[in-house]
């Protein structure tokens, strides 16, 4: 980590995206994280510090307060005070052992729950406990970013801690517990698992109310029950007959059916039969 750093507190709409802000434009932003609805402290390097203000500057964002950070925050100090002269220097020293490795990692925010996902996001890019820490993270980011609901991601590492800070959209909806079960008899024509076990699969015949995909996971020989987030479609045979003409009769079945499909039409002696495939979805905490 640059040991020469300057802290920004940052408000406005949508202040969290003064980071992508400033990035864009060629600042290497050290860390980001938000500090209140419509505000985000970010940190750059000390010597960036003018190149923020020039790009924040006539935009709908206020800087409240700028704060020197890091070896960049000691120097300050010794300014007035000489005897932390000692202590700045061992900092010095001590920072960079500490911080080559990663010795914990924090998944947080509302969209914590992404722990098991961005645990495995991070390994792909060879990132793990007591693994060297790698310069950017970008390509995390984009991973994390491609979840469901996920609005906004932030990483960053400090004392060989990485904190992997994940917000989702509509954080007011809580999310619901338990399985996610079948919602009619038919045939399984797709199924979605972000998160839980499928006890189905796509092709098979289910019958209304069985288990389509469970609320829990396997670590070794443990369950341990999670937040399903998933969505299956069954598709099913439909027949009815309608005392209508042919087309009353068809507009009638779309309601019944919703998405109805391989339709066809009989005369009968009290109207029209309807017969076709039918189809329905259910999910869990997705869309």
């Amino acid at each position: 980590m640059t040991p020469f750093r300057c802290g920004f507190d940052v408000e406005g709409l949508n202040a969290w995206r003064v980071a992508e802000k400033v990035s864009a434009a060629g600042v290497p932003v050290l860390r980001a994280c938000r500090t209140a609805k419509n505000g985000i402290y970010l940190e750059v390097a000390y010597k960036d510090r003018k190149k923020v203000f020039a790009i924040l500057r006539g935009s709908c964002y206020n800087v409240k307060r700028v704060r020197p950070r890091g070896l960049s925050r000691a120097v300050a100090r010794c300014a007035a005070r000489a005897g932390l002269l000692v202590g700045a220097a061992m900092f010095a020293l001590l920072v960079p052992l500490v911080q080559t490795r990663v010795l914990k990692i924090d998944v947080v925010g509302s969209g914590a729950y992404y722990e098991r996902e961005v645990l495995e996001i991070l390994a792909r890019e060879g990132v793990s406990l007591f693994s060297g820490r790698p310069r950017e993270f970008s390509s995390v980011r984009a991973q994390v970013l491609a979840l469901p609901r996920v609005s906004f991601c932030s990483v960053r590492a400090e004392g060989g801690v990485l904190t992997v800070d994940v917000e989702v959209s509509d954080e007011a909806a809580p999310l619901a517990a338990g399985a996610l079960y079948v919602p009619v008899s038919g045939t399984v024509e797709e199924l979605i698992v972000v998160r839980g076990t499928a006890a189905v699969a796509v092709g098979d015949a289910v019958s209304a109310g069985d288990v389509a995909v469970d609320n829990g996971v396997w670590v070794g020989e443990t369950r341990r029950e999670v937040y399903v987030i998933a969505e299956i479609k069954v598709a099913f045979p439909v027949a009815r007959e309608y005392p209508l003409s042919e087309a009353g009769a068809l507009s009638q079945a779309a309601l019944d059916y919703g998405e109805l499909t391989e339709i066809h039409t009989e005369k009968t002696e009290n109207g029209w039969l309807v017969a076709g495939t039918a189809h329905r979805t259910a999910a869990r905490n997705l869309g």
